[in-house]
């Protein structure tokens, strides 16, 4: 069956290893090969066929059906050809697994066939290997395949039976210099260690034995061993934990060796130089490389160049294996040169082979890590030996504390040219010997702190140079690429090992930076170095935190460490050693750059002078750079602070706008709340509304963007002071009250005009008028009191009341009485849309004090007008009350008020006469004749009642 849906697609099959009987004898695995060549026309056809491939097949014997077949993509195409190929085979041998599984694993089927395990291996043919001893520069090497095949299951009645999971596959590349060629089906079972033996024809015996591990350690299948989301994702953008997911999977483990062989290949025909590199790289690479889905050969290559970074330097081996290459280095700094160069020809070759193009954005970068890891891995042996060296030619130190020292440092650096990837966690050892010994001296440990942040920023440095340069021109991806770090992917110079050191460090200095300088035989040099280390520290650990930050912004986590980086950070850069023109720029675009509010605002404020406007006339322009304002207004897509406005502060989540004026408001500043709130209005009517301190102040802004209704309300309700210089809740003075109430007046005037029937507006114009009612009324009081500073208190209504009525008693002058009566109800009558008993009260007191004035006048024409048979005449009554305090008030009362004031009236409001008449006695005719003369002189048309 399977030869039948071959033969559509292949011209020829032939057997090119003998079949071999699985330990249950109920199926063969054989070895074939098919191609699109008719057998004996390949040289017709023009010589080795480019479409070989070999498949290793599991037949069953119960139904003779092929049941399972794997293909073997180390070797296809034109090396596997009939005629012409590069490697033949050189025998197959099958033998049992060693994965233990029972029966009862399967739960699909019944068992019908174990699961096999076939060695089949590749070699240069006799013909190739024939009189050129073991130089094998530009040979395939000899090749191992295992190839698991799962138990077999039952298919059902009358059909096939089926694998219980797809064959998995591992390819052992031997080294050339032992086995550079086999002989000729000399590939047995070993039962021994359930693997292979095989004769090389360098006279050795070899042997090979792959364990597969269970289904639940490694995957089942090739490109199926982890979920297919994670092995795309990892390597096409999703993050760096899918990446290193896939690096588990069997196919990406199996592409690896394959492109670590090629690789050595590639090498090794192009040592002495002249080949076509393009030509000689496509031909030693595999089909599988070029076969395989982006994500797994990008996985592979991430792993295949951690091989090569982190291979041995001595003896010229790349991933595990001897390369023919230059002679071994004699140094360290030598070996990360070799190593670069094989990392670059590494790159070079993918390019050549026309695999670079499938490799990720992802893993792309990753590359670039490496070979900016060995760019930093020198740099840092580099700068740690000019360091030491600085340190024996200078202050005279106890000897054995500097060879500890020393010694301590060597062993933290040991093995960096070996293990490149592992130079992160070289700075951290670095920086430890500063605080294993707590009888170190202490110079000792400032040299410790030196040295590990110059080393650290030295290698970084060069790694950030190395990025700059090689970005475009070796890996193909930009210098920057911010949709990376979005995807989860971030640079080793971003990677928390590094951060922790830098942080670290930077807190060294933040204590002890002082102490470096003030005990410096060599103070301008040594501070010049401290600046450029806390610069370049600085720089590097808000930029790295930055890019985790960008990459997960809902990690909690990683916005307390973003946060306090820049509180460690931004202050530093402020330091005098570091700021020492006191310009703070490098702070402030720090600050911008990281959206450090705390920052932006103290430097913006420290330089406020130098950007507030001196005025028209003033030589000096205002300095935009500290200009807080614009960063305010600066809402524009256009705008280089637009991205502050789509940050929040990490510790009061406030907004830029927000933080800005709450920080000023924190401080007092309250006119500078007002002043840049204006670059910021809607965040100001918030902030305003939300925040008790500056209520009541909230009537300037309403004023200024119109909101005339809601100022006015503000100003009404006022109650303590508005003015600085005044204890903080002091109640306002009578002249203050005076100025507010007429700004209220004034605001909802245009608030009428805007909305006539607003039942607010009108609340208010009630309450205004009152207001300053009350306050002309107490002026008039107290004319002769004032002490001429307008500070007067303001007095309650009651005891407004009071004094009216002292002065009314105190005074003989008629017309001052009048004065004094018609304050008194003006005030009584300012009451009345709060307490109407009040009112009455009020109004009544005011008019018994004016009927007192005159008393005795008042009794004298009762007691006549009782006794005369006809009563007193008009005429003679009008002219003997008209001198009097009551009628004189009554009269300015009817014709000033314009019934306005009804509700305190002697005549227009019974309550008030009856409580004035009341408090006088039971006197019907003194209470007759008070109302008959207010009718004398009062509104004829005013009617009242009782």
């Amino acid at each position: 069956q399977w030869g039948a849906s071959a033969e559509r697609r292949y011209r020829n099959i032939d057997v090119v290893a003998p079949p071999r009987l699985t330990t249950d004898g109920r199926s063969v695995v054989l070895a074939v090969r098919v191609s699109n060549v008719v057998a004996g026309a390949v040289e017709e056809e023009g010589g080795a066929d480019a479409t070989a491939r070999i498949y290793l097949l599991r037949l069953s014997l119960d139904t003779y059906t092929v049941v399972d077949a794997a293909w073997l993509n180390r070797h296809s195409g034109e090396s596997v050809s009939e005629i012409g190929g590069s490697v033949a085979c050189a025998g197959l041998a099958v033998g049992d697994s060693d994965d233990g599984a029972a029966d009862d694993d399967y739960a699909d089927g019944a068992r019908v066939g174990c699961a096999a395990v076939a060695y089949v291996a590749f070699g240069p043919p006799p013909e190739i290997t024939a009189g050129e001893g073991t130089t094998t520069g530009g040979r395939l090497p000899v090749t191992v395949t295992a190839v698991r095949f799962s138990p077999l299951l039952s298919g059902g009645e009358g059909r096939s039976p089926k694998p219980a999971a797809p064959p998995r596959i591992r390819d052992l590349d031997l080294f050339e210099h032992l086995v550079p060629s086999l002989v000729a089906d000399s590939v047995s079972y070993d039962s021994t260690t359930g693997g292979c033996l095989f004769l090389s024809t360098a006279g050795l015996v070899c042997g090979a034995h792959v364990r597969f591990p269970p289904a639940s350690e490694a995957g089942q299948g090739r490109t199926e061993a982890i979920p297919r989301r994670t092995l795309e994702g990892g390597l096409s953008g999703e993050g760096n934990d899918d990446l290193e997911a896939s690096f588990r999977d069997e196919a990406v483990l199996a592409i690896k060796s394959h492109l670590l062989s090629s690789f050595r290949q590639y090498l090794g025909r192009t040592r002495d130089g002249g080949a076509n590199l393009p030509f000689v790289a496509r031909s030693v690479a595999p089909p599988s490389i070029l076969s395989c889905s982006s994500a797994v050969l990008s996985a592979a290559v991430v792993l295949a160049s951690v091989s090569i970074v982190n291979s041995a330097s001595a003896g010229g081996r790349v991933g595990g294996a001897k390369m023919a290459t230059t002679a071994p280095p004699d140094n360290a700094m030598a070996a990360l040169r070799e190593k670069h160069k094989w990392h670059a020809d590494f790159v070079k070759f993918l390019l050549h082979a026309g695999a670079y193009k499938k490799v990720s954005a992802t893993g792309r970068t990753k590359l670039r890590d490496h070979g900016e890891m060995i760019a930093a891995a020198g740099a840092t042996l580099s700068e740690c030996r000019r360091c030491l060296t600085e340190m024996d030619a200078g202050a005279d130190k106890d000897e054995g504390e500097a060879s500890a020292f020393r010694r301590e440092v060597v062993e933290a650096l040991a093995g960096t040219s070996d293990v490149v990837a592992d130079l992160p966690r070289r700075w951290d050892d670095l920086q430890r010997p500063s605080g294993t010994d707590p009888d170190m001296d202490m110079d000792m440990d400032m040299d410790s702190m030196m040295l590990t942040l110059s080393c650290v920023c030295r290698g970084l440095g060069e790694a950030f140079r190395y990025r700059a340069n090689e970005s475009t021109n070796l890996y193909d991806i930009p210098h920057h690429d911010p949709t990376l770090c979005g995807k989860g992917t971030i640079p080793w110079t971003s990677s928390t090992e590094v951060l922790a050191v830098l942080h670290q460090q930077l807190e060294k200095i933040q204590l002890f930076g002082d102490s470096v300088l003030s005990s410096s035989s060599n103070y301008e040099q040594d501070k010049l170095a401290l600046k450029r280390l806390v610069e370049d520290a600085s720089v590097s650990l808000l930029a790295g935190y930055h890019d985790h930050f960008r990459c997960d912004p809902q990690n909690e986590e990683i916005a307390r460490l973003y946060d306090e980086a820049k509180r460690l950070a931004i202050p530093l850069l402020r330091t005098s050693y570091v700021n020492e023109d006191g310009d703070d720029i490098q702070a402030l675009e720090m600050s911008l750059k990281h959206s450090c509010f705390e920052g932006i605002v103290q430097i913006c404020h420290d330089h406020r002078r130098s950007w507030k406007f001196c005025g028209p006339f003033s030589p000096v322009p205002p300095d935009e750079t500290y200009d807080i304002r614009l960063m305010l207004s600066g809402t524009s897509p256009e705008s280089p602070y637009v991205h502050l406005h789509g940050s929040t502060d990490y510790r009061t989540g406030l907004p830029f706008c927000d933080f800005v004026l709450n920080w000023y408001a924190d401080r007092g500043s309250n006119t500078e709340v007002l002043e840049l709130g204006k670059e910021c209005s809607e965040a100001l009517t918030r902030f305003l509304r939300n925040d008790n301190r500056l209520g009541d102040l909230a009537w300037i802004h309403d004023l200024r963007i119109g909101a005339h209704e809601r100022a006015a309300d503000t100003l009404v309700n006022l109650t303590s002071s508005i003015f600085r210089g005044k204890d903080a809740g002091a109640p306002m003075d009578l002249w203050e009250n005076e100025q507010v109430m007429s700004l209220a007046k004034l605001s909802n005037k245009l608030a009428r005009s805007k909305n006539p029937d607003s039942a607010l507006v009108a609340r208010n114009s009630t309450i205004i008028e009152n207001s300053l009612n009350l306050v002309e009324a107490q002026r008039i009081l107290q004319e002769d009191d004032l002490d001429g500073d307008g500070s007067e208190a303001i007095l309650p209504p009651d005891e407004l009341i009071v004094l009216a009525v002292n002065k009314i008693n105190s005074s003989r002058d008629v017309e001052n009485i009048k004065k004094y009566g018609l304050c008194g109800l003006a005030i009584a009558h300012a009451t009345s849309s709060e307490d109407a008993i009040a009112m009455i009260h009020g109004a009544a007191t005011i008019w018994e004090a004016c009927i007192r004035s005159d008393i005795h006048t008042w009794n004298s024409l009762a007691r006549e007008n009782s006794m005369a048979v006809t009563g007193i005449s008009e005429e003679d009554l009008s002219q003997r009350v008209r001198g009097t305090a009551f009628v004189g008030v009554n009269g300015e009362f009817a014709t000033s008020s314009g019934g306005s004031m009804q509700g305190v009236g002697f005549l227009s409001n019974v309550h008030v006469r009856r409580r004035v008449l009341e408090s006088l006695g039971s006197n019907e005719d003194l209470g007759k004749l008070l109302v008959h003369s207010a009718e004398m002189v009062g509104d004829e048309s005013c009617s009242f009642k009782g």
